[in-house]
């Protein structure tokens, strides 16, 4: 019995003491390290642009998870081993209970969670501008061109592509994946074979731009600008019909809105002014053969950023001006731009024809992605009146309408640019589409090489996935091709095991697809998808690095193009890699 105390005051209770602490040093370690990781998630959404945002998150993330810094608590915020990456590490001081008996008052405890960021996957532009950018008129301007190139980008004021979207009643196989709700027959992606059958890939919410705003640019006002934002049919890429002409210079004086250079402003034929609205004469649904047009309004709303990334469940930008409705107008012609004394004038339309048009001003008061929604489908309000940029103005219906309207029948297709100017360096402002977009190519015999994707150091591993729907409209010529090319500014001289899905399938050599008429690949879908080597590497703290450029090549051809684009980095966006 004496031997038995003995063990068990010497041995048994200094074991059970530790026992005690021990679970409680785990129970600790355990909370530490999901702090840690939830920190480390929340926090690396801003890497790799603006580390001070992303400590600030995982900072207050930190604290909500209940560690402070201060009184035994230290949090610590650094960069990861990338660029895109965030590390963050939690300790804290804690009381011992039984060991503190034996001199062991304190123990601390460290946990560490590194996260990495794909990031949504901008397309189109590095730059503060999207699509061609033609020079504005002296009555609106600015005729100057507001494009800031950060570096390692490379973006030209004529990429030979305009933004565009259709409307809803147009055909599927006018290169409208998304935004149509009905085919023409035989597209990819129909409820069948005929025509009219309903699009299984429409998406009533439209496109999204993203404005990606740096710290080096919140408090400075933002002017977005939509180059010709109506839907005015011209003719579509011949431009030879609509409101143009072909006269001298000495008449420029009679249109209030390009009083200097009205003649190459309103050409009838194909120049950099021209964006090629057209009325899809044939390729549209409803009454009447070719069926009767109805101008497509074209509505742009402004979105603030949102932590969840999804643009969709951003907030909109509140002030009115900030939400734009554009309505259409068909059969126009010469005498709507011309001389405001004479009856046929239309202000309205001279407003926005081949005009750059102010969206809005704003200024934002945070960095990150603020969103452009661009839609075809929401009706203007009764009685509603046009504001002085020949838009109507603060309709919430363009953000807060979850599905389709379809009483909204528009089936021409509108194409645009965009642009954000401010007075902040170059690569503190940047326009891209978001995931998906439409373009619209109308340059002829051209090798349009144009800015495709950005693909940051953080998809390693990963697989790019990019599709394109319906290439290859143009006539002459002996077919065209379609090639993927690495940045630049990465350590990739070509792409390597890309492998084709669609029309063409198989590896590609180069990542490169020949022989595209528009015969095989009209209203059909074509999937390229590249490995991102282990290795891979790119200059991803400038907005301008990490852009992988398509190569689009129709020598010798007549082009009138539309085309929808998407791309994305499989798995997931955040990750925690330790």
């Amino acid at each position: 019995m004496v031997i038995g105390a003995l063990m068990f005051a010497f041995l048994a209770l200094p074991l059970c003491a530790l026992g005690v602490d021990t679970a409680r040093w785990w129970v600790e370690a355990q909370r530490l390290q999901a702090a840690a990781d939830a920190a480390a998630t929340a926090g690396v959404t801003y890497m790799p642009e603006d580390f001070a945002a992303a400590s600030a998150r995982a900072t207050e993330y930190a604290s909500i998870n209940g560690y402070t810094a201060g009184s035994g608590t230290t949090v610590v915020v650094g960069p990861g081993e990338k660029p895109t990456q965030l590390k963050v590490t939690i300790s804290r001081t804690v009381e011992n209970f039984f060991a503190s008996s034996f001199g062991v008052n304190t123990s601390t405890l460290t946990r560490s969670a590194v996260a990495d960021f794909n990031g949504p996957a901008p397309m189109g532009s590095p730059c503060n501008t999207f699509g061609n950018e033609p020079a504005g008129s002296a009555a609106l301007g600015p005729q100057v061109s507001a494009l800031k190139t950060p570096p390692y980008a490379v973006c030209s004021t004529n990429p030979q592509f305009w933004g565009s979207i259709a409307g809803p009643e147009t055909y599927k196989d006018q290169g409208s994946q998304f935004e149509t709700r009905k085919c023409g027959g035989g597209e990819d992606g129909c409820s069948g074979n005929g025509t009219g059958a309903a699009n299984i890939e429409y998406d009533p919410r439209g496109f999204i731009y993203m404005v990606r705003v740096a710290p080096a640019a919140v408090g400075q006002n933002i002017k977005l600008q939509i180059y010709d934002p109506a839907y005015v049919d011209s003719g579509g890429g011949s431009c030879n019909g609509g409101p143009v002409g072909t006269f001298s210079s000495s008449q420029n004086y009679r249109f209030p809105f390009g009083t200097t250079d009205a003649n190459e402003r309103y050409k009838n034929a194909a120049n950099s002014f021209c964006s090629g609205d057209s009325d899809n004469a044939g390729r549209r649904f409803g009454s009447g053969s070719p069926a009767a047009e109805v101008p497509t309004v074209t509505s742009f709303a402004l979105r603030e950023p949102v932590d969840t990334l999804n643009p969709f469940a951003a907030p909109a930008y509140l002030p009115a001006q900030c939400t734009k409705q554009y309505p259409g107008y068909s059969n126009p012609n010469l005498n709507y731009l011309y001389d405001p004394s004479g009856g046929n004038y239309k202000v309205d339309v001279a407003r926005v024809f081949h005009q750059w048009v102010t969206m809005c001003d704003f200024v934002p008061n945070r960095a990150g992605d603020w969103y452009i929604q661009v839609r075809n489908n929401v009706a203007i309000p009764s009685g509603a009146t046009l504001d002085s940029t020949g838009a109507y103005a603060g309709n919430n219906a363009v953000v807060n309408q979850a599905g389709d309207d379809t009483s909204v029948k528009g089936n021409g297709n509108n194409m645009f640019g965009i642009r954000a100017i401010s007075n902040a360096p170059a690569g503190a402002v940047s326009v891209a589409s978001y995931e998906r977009m439409r373009i619209y190519a109308n340059a002829d015999s051209a090798t349009t090489t144009f800015n495709l994707v950005r693909v940051v150091p953080a998809a390693q591993n990963k697989t790019l996935v990019v599709s394109f729907f319906d290439v290859g409209e143009a006539t002459g010529g002996s077919g065209g091709s379609v090639r993927l090319v690495p940045p630049a500014d990465s350590n990739l001289t070509s792409v390597s095991n890309c492998v084709g899905t669609g029309v063409t399938n198989g590896t590609l050599s180069n990542c490169t697809i020949s022989g595209i008429t528009s015969a095989s690949y009209n209203g059909k879908l074509q999937i390229l998808r590249v490995p991102i080597p282990s290795t891979y590497s790119c200059q991803s703290t400038s907005t301008g690095g990490c852009w992988w450029r398509a190569q689009v090549s129709f020598p010798g051809s007549t082009v009138t193009d539309a085309t929808t684009w998407t791309a994305r980095v499989e798995g997931e966006p955040i990750r925690l890699i330790e």
